[in-house]
């Protein structure tokens, strides 16, 4: 019996040759596009997950006065320990940018951690080379695998000495060599840190947020969101018992497996990704799947008069209905199946571009037992959906009638057929619309006037601490020798993804109960015309100036938080972090974070340290430019290794996640429209092929070509322009959610919806005219031949 099922349909798919390849193509397609994004959402939802006990683990993160941030006062999670009972281990780490020497080497990292001394056994962190408490000395260091290559080779590197240039110039001793982290840790690091270090500069000052702060809950305990919200309180009262800066804060416990994809905390690791990406991503590969298992119910059930001598002849013989039933399941499991294996191996093929597109590093383990059941699941669901209503549909003929020609009623039939295909061409359109608002939103991003001009500055870093301060004017002098720059500024941060902020600002009249953060920067007296900036009030630094050094620039932001016109702002007197000042200019507001945020209140410092030099380039040669640089840096700082960049590339890095997202929107739009057409498509030529006779009828009573083409097309567009009435109002709703995700956005104009309803009608017309076309243009003679 199971044989004969087999050979029936091969035989059924065989004899349906094109409407086989169409269902074919577009389950195997939508099946590599849905596995594409099933690594994908899976490899995104993995994060921290590896860890033992990770429901267990939470990340203390803080809210002050609206801003919320990845990082506490590093005192805090200590003092939880000792006074919350369900608490049952902490750790915290400090993360820091450093010069690392080795001899003669220098290594410019940017992920090195102050780390507690049980951080490796918190979080169960392997080591292969080093054993027992690797951080229990203060001149004690763990690198990572990748790390200890890079620094000695092959040799071994526990015991080797290396120099960190941190402000003390500490020697330390590797004494623990740490498994390379899964890519699916949220916490990326090459080094750790004993954290004696960073207090001996720092103190226990409970009023400065820079960690990353970790408590594990008690098994026992019951993680219920009122007893969580119980704990945040008593962490909140623990901190305002001990920060004498009275700073106002509100402490939220954030789940390990939920860090990665929770977006928008300042001061957050890099790399994290988006929850409501994966939402979008995840719905997304559902209806391309929905898409495909459409268009074989469609060409299933436009097939079915086609069978119906065959299903009436079965009937005849003794067949029942449930063997019909079974029969016609096992065609379109077997189907199911076959495109399950093409649409795997086409994944497979396209997998190293998705994970270039992505930034993945995702692959196909066809041995994973788990895999290899969900591949089989989704085929069995393809198979089962796809299948149910044709096998119940043409399983339902009248034996009798079918074997007399007559055919079966199509009334309900074909509004079922006519309402999928709106569905699908819906869902299309949807992904149109959200495509193009995606796209235009990040050009918007690109080409928005962020307050000033990021177009040819380069930057490179230059020490803060030590001798910088005896080569500062040699500095200057070797700058001002180079014909290849314009302009240049020294600063101790970039304006591009500030980081810094202070809530101790006092002005006169200000409210005693107000509490708002203000980032700073430190800048000399070229910063505004290096960087083309606007000064709307008074006057910029005064380079020669020592009285300057307690003097401040703010920006408009700053001016109405103050409650200050700019015209009455110079002179005000001002106070941060207990330093008293005079305001003597106002700056125009300029973007000095991503455009999610809005412009924050901004106090310019007189700079009297560096970090950066920052250089307006004349547009000449920039190989040469940067090849002065690094002689010059080389003069003045010859232990210090040479980095430079470019501010327009950094403000781009920013938008990397939003930039993938709207490459992937676009293929999964397009591949979309493509399934969709191939079901358009072979409907059309279904029901053209059901109309030859027709066709050849009204050709020889003097129909036009151009008539027939019209007639036939127009019942696909009546189709196409209902699915634009529900596509339109959905894709608003859709992308107005996402777009308020941005302090900075675009209004969703009226012609993104004409260009996507004009590119839907096109679309459909191309798809069904050539066989409008042929069927026109064809010899009527030959179709009414048998009449």
């Amino acid at each position: 019996m199971l044989k004969n099922y087999f050979i029936t349909a091969f035989r059924s798919l065989k004899r349906f040759k094109l409407f086989t390849f169409l269902n074919l193509f577009g389950l195997s397609t939508g099946m590599a596009c849905s596995i594409l994004i099933m690594l994908w959402v899976q490899d995104e939802k993995s994060y921290d997950k590896f860890t033992p006990n990770a429901a267990e683990i939470y990340r203390l993160t803080s809210n002050v006065s609206g801003s919320i941030a990845a990082v506490t006062p590093p005192p805090v999670v200590d003092a939880v320990k000792q006074q919350i009972p369900a608490v049952e281990n902490v750790t915290h780490g400090v993360p820091i940018s450093a010069t690392v020497s080795i001899g003669d080497k220098k290594f410019d990292e940017k992920n090195l951690l102050y780390a507690d001394a049980n951080f490796l056994q918190f979080f169960n962190y392997p080591l292969v080379r080093g054993n027992g408490n690797v951080l229990g000395q203060p001149n004690q260091v763990v690198i990572t695998a990748s790390t200890a290559i890079k620094y000695f080779g092959t040799e071994n590197a526990v015991g080797k000495t290396l120099k960190v240039e941190n402000g003390y110039n500490s020697d330390y001793i590797v004494s623990g060599v740490l498994k390379n982290l899964p890519h699916n840790s949220h916490l990326q690091f090459s080094m750790l840190l004993p954290i004696s270090y960073y207090y001996l500069s720092n103190g226990e000052d409970w009023g400065n947020f820079s960690a990353y702060s970790y408590v594990k809950l008690d098994k026992h305990f019951n993680a219920t969101s009122s007893s969580i919200a119980l704990l945040e309180k008593q962490i909140d009262l623990i901190h305002q018992k001990n920060d004498q800066s009275n700073t106002k804060s509100r402490f939220t416990l954030q789940p390990l497996t939920d860090i990665h994809l929770t977006a928008g905390l300042q001061l957050d690791v890099e790399g994290q990704g988006n929850m409501q990406n994966v939402k979008i991503f995840s719905i997304a590969a559902i209806f391309i799947l929905v898409i495909a298992c459409i268009n074989f119910m469609n060409l299933s059930t436009a097939l079915g008069s086609t069978r119906a001598k065959e299903v009436g002849l079965r009937k005849t013989i003794g067949a029942r209905r449930i063997d019909l039933i079974v029969q016609l399941m096992g065609e379109s499991l077997l189907v199911a199946l076959l495109a399950l294996m093409i649409g795997v191996l086409l994944a497979w093929f396209l997998l190293p571009l998705f994970n270039e597109l992505a930034s993945k590093n995702i692959g196909i383990d066809l041995l994973n037992g788990s895999l290899i059941a969900q591949l089989l699941a989704i085929a069995v669901f393809v198979g089962l959906i796809s299948g149910s209503y044709p096998a119940i549909f043409i399983s339902s003929f009248n034996p009798v009638k079918a074997l007399k020609g007559i055919k079966a009623p199509k009334g309900e039939l074909s509004y079922l057929r006519s309402g999928l295909v709106i569905f699908q061409f819906a869902v299309s359109v949807v992904l149109i619309i959200s495509t193009l608002i995606v796209n235009n939103q990040l050009d918007f991003i690109r080409k928005r006037d962020i307050g000033f001009n990021k177009q040819n500055l380069l930057y490179i870093q230059v020490p803060q601490v030590g001798y910088q301060k005896a080569n500062y004017d040699a500095l200057k002098q070797a700058l001002q020798l180079n014909n290849g720059i314009a302009d240049y500024t020294i600063v101790d941060h970039l304006p591009t993804n500030l980081t810094t902020g202070t809530t101790d600002v006092v002005w006169s009249g200000k409210d005693p109960n107000m509490q708002t953060v203000f980032p700073h920067i430190g800048a000399d007296a070229s910063f505004l015309k290096t960087f083309g900036m606007k000064l709307i009030a008074g006057r910029m630094f005064n380079a020669n100036s020592i009285a300057d050094d307690s003097t401040y620039l703010v920006n408009q932001t700053a001016l109405k938080i103050m409650g200050i016109k700019p015209a009455a702002a110079v002179g005000q007197k001002i106070s941060t972090n207990g330093n008293q000042g005079t305001i003597i200019g106002v700056v125009q507001d300029f973007n000095f974070k991503p455009v999610q945020q809005a412009i924050e209140p901004l106090i310019i410092r007189h700079n009297n340290r560096a970090g950066f030099v920052v250089i307006r380039t004349s547009g000449a040669d920039y190989q040469q430019i940067i090849g002065n640089l690094k002689d010059v840096i080389h003069n003045l700082y010859p232990n210090y290794p040479y980095n430079y960049g470019f501010v327009d590339q950094d403000i781009a890095k920013l938008y990397v996640t939003e930039q993938r997202t709207g490459m992937l929107f676009n293929v999964f739009s397009i591949m979309s429209v493509i399934i969709s057409c191939l079901g358009l498509f072979g409907l059309a030529t279904f029901a053209i092929q059901k109309r030859v006779k027709e066709i050849g009828v009204r050709r020889v009573l003097g129909a036009s070509a151009q008539g027939i083409v019209a007639m036939l097309s127009a019942d696909f567009i009546k189709l196409v322009g209902a699915s634009l009435l529900v596509a339109f109002p959905v894709s608003w709703y859709i992308m107005h959610q996402w777009l308020a995700n941005y302090a900075y956005r675009i209004t969703i104009s009226w012609w993104v919806f004409a260009i996507s309803g004009i590119c839907a009608v096109l679309i459909a017309l191309i798809t069904v005219s050539y066989q409008s076309v042929k069927a026109a243009y064809a010899n009527p003679v030959k179709s009414l031949r048998n009449d």
